[in-house]
């Protein structure tokens, strides 16, 4: 879904966050004529893609320091610092409401199309119905509205969001069905969400769901979260439609392979 443009010359891209899915994204990127340029944390993550991504850079790019000394001419901008649970509240919180808002005003002083990986956790919705595009976020959430402030910046600049369901595929499997109270997992394999973010890099201003058809029932009547739980508590069903307007189809359901 990549497609390499300008005509002349080998058009270049940034990829800010190399990890599961930027990856997957700059592997795409490559294979429709693109010349990629990963960023990660560590240079020890740095190493272990060099041989598949020669220009791949370790550096902070999170702080005003990078963005301010980063050169040269581009062809596109994807910020894809994942939105793990893991990473502590402070850091995530930098990580969009920083690293994000700095990486949309450099695009933007560019002119470059982006793509900002935000995630179907920002919903609001908690009772298990429908949402697209449009429903409102969680305000009350720290976590979603660091996404959500990230997200505007992005807009704001001319560029593009996609927000990301669940992210399976090779080495990262869907986990059985758990304990828990009744709810719905909303999931999309790497490689389709990776064809998403190219289907859209260039729809500026717009914001699309990229997660599959159905989602997945988890839990059981009456069930409760373990102690100490740190999974989310919102249930909901997230509609793809927008996405699917532009061509793009997901080629992979939990459970099937690819058509």
């Amino acid at each position: 879904m990549f497609k390499a443009s300008p005509p002349l010359g080998c058009p270049r891209l940034l990829v800010v966050g190399a990890g599961y899915l930027g990856r997957e994204i700059g592997k795409m990127a490559q294979a429709g004529g693109w010349e990629v340029w990963p960023v990660v944390r560590t240079e020890e993550s740095a190493d272990k893609l060099r041989v598949k991504f020669p220009k791949v850079a370790a550096a902070d790019a999170v702080g005003e320091k990078f963005w301010k000394g980063l050169l040269g001419s581009w062809d596109g901008l994807i910020f894809a610092l994942a939105p793990s649970r893991k990473v502590g509240g402070s850091e995530f919180e930098a990580i969009h409401r920083e690293g994000a808002v700095r990486a949309a005003a450099w695009g933007k002083a560019r002119g470059l199309p982006m793509v900002y990986l935000s995630s179907t956790s920002v919903y609001a919705e908690a009772g298990g119905g429908w949402v697209d595009e449009t429903s409102a976020v969680a305000e009350d959430d720290s976590r979603a509205m660091a996404m959500v402030t990230a997200e505007r910046a992005t807009l704001r600049a001319g560029g593009t969001v996609v927000r990301c369901a669940g992210i399976y595929g090779p080495g990262r499997q869907i986990r059985p069905n758990a304990g828990g109270p009744e709810r719905w997992l909303n999931v999309i394999e790497v490689e389709d969400a990776a064809r998403a973010v190219g289907a859209v890099l260039g729809n500026g201003g717009e914001i699309f769901n990229v997660c599959e058809d159905e989602a997945l029932p988890r839990g059981e009547a009456g069930g409760v979260w373990a102690k100490g739980s740190v999974r989310s508590r919102r249930s909901k069903r997230v509609r793809n439609q927008k996405l699917k307007e532009t061509g793009w189809n997901p080629m992979c359901a939990a459970g099937r392979s690819k058509n």
